[in-house]
């Protein structure tokens, strides 16, 4: 699978941003939205490019965004890009996913001989759900855009397992069915979004480990488990119940290198 880095990025030219700042349009993520009609009838939609120096990714320490972190640097590395790749995580509600995402970029830089950027963990308030578990990625990611940290964010989310697969219970997430509509690659004048692994699901992702020889490297390093401490050892193995779990093993067959917990509580 090749992954696009683009060369070049549109933004708004200097002064426009400026004008966004002075209009609020950046003071609250979540009303950003609502404003874009208003912003376009009312300021001048001047553009100019860049080239693309720094990419940025979060990482949750789970296969997918392992994956594609991986075909990242893999790829800055083999065509000598000029390119910084900035990995970024979150301490959300359950703390494990900042420690396996920097499992996964020490893996990722003695693998490839590759240095990336520091591994930035954000820490929003614990106590408030909201904010830790969506909305700090979105003021994050305004944050790094406009301070010029990055020039374009990553993604590893995967669709779901097809709809008429009855061998895995369906999840939540419609937004993730493979019948929904996904971008690859979204930008504004102020961001650029790609989302490679949208229309592929894990059984994909696990082509990409056997491809590279990582399945049983890399992947068992990674964890996509959302059990409780209880079921899952205080977090240090997989709990086999929830259903990132049964995703996993629905895709690879097996969980992790823990073979003797896998089906624990089955």
């Amino acid at each position: 699978m090749d992954i696009k880095i683009p060369k070049e990025v549109t933004r708004y030219k200097p002064e426009v941003m400026e004008k966004l700042y002075e209009q609020g349009f950046f003071d609250d993520t979540d009303t950003m939205h609502d404003k874009f009609d208003f912003i376009k009838n009312n300021v001048k939609q001047d553009f100019y490019k860049r080239p693309v120096k720094n990419i940025g990714m979060w990482l949750s320490g789970g296969a997918d965004s392992a994956m594609l972190a991986y075909l990242l640097c893999k790829k800055i590395k083999e065509e000598k890009l000029d390119i910084k790749f900035h990995p970024f995580s979150v301490r959300r509600g359950r703390g494990w996913n900042p420690i396996y995402a920097g499992h996964v970029i020490d893996f990722i830089e003695e693998q490839l001989d590759f240095k990336m950027q520091d591994h930035v963990i954000y820490y929003p308030d614990i106590t408030n759900e909201y904010q830790r578990e969506i909305k700090e990625f979105r003021d994050r990611d305004i944050d790094n855009f406009n301070s010029g940290t990055v020039d374009i964010l990553y993604s590893g989310i995967t669709a779901n397992p097809p709809d008429n697969d009855k061998t895995i219970p369906k999840n939540k997430e419609r937004t993730r069915d493979e019948s929904a509509e996904r971008p690859l690659e979204t930008w504004s004048g102020f961001a650029h979004y790609m989302n490679p692994f949208f229309q592929i699901n894990k059984k994909d992702i696990k082509k990409l480990y056997d491809k590279y020889k990582l399945t049983h490297t890399l992947f068992p390093i990674t964890r996509s488990c959302e059990g409780s401490d209880y079921e899952s050892g205080n977090y240090t193995y997989h709990c086999g119940k929830c259903w990132w779990c049964k995703e996993r093993l629905w895709a690879f067959g097996f969980l992790d290198n823990h073979s003797k917990h896998q089906y624990i509580y089955e």
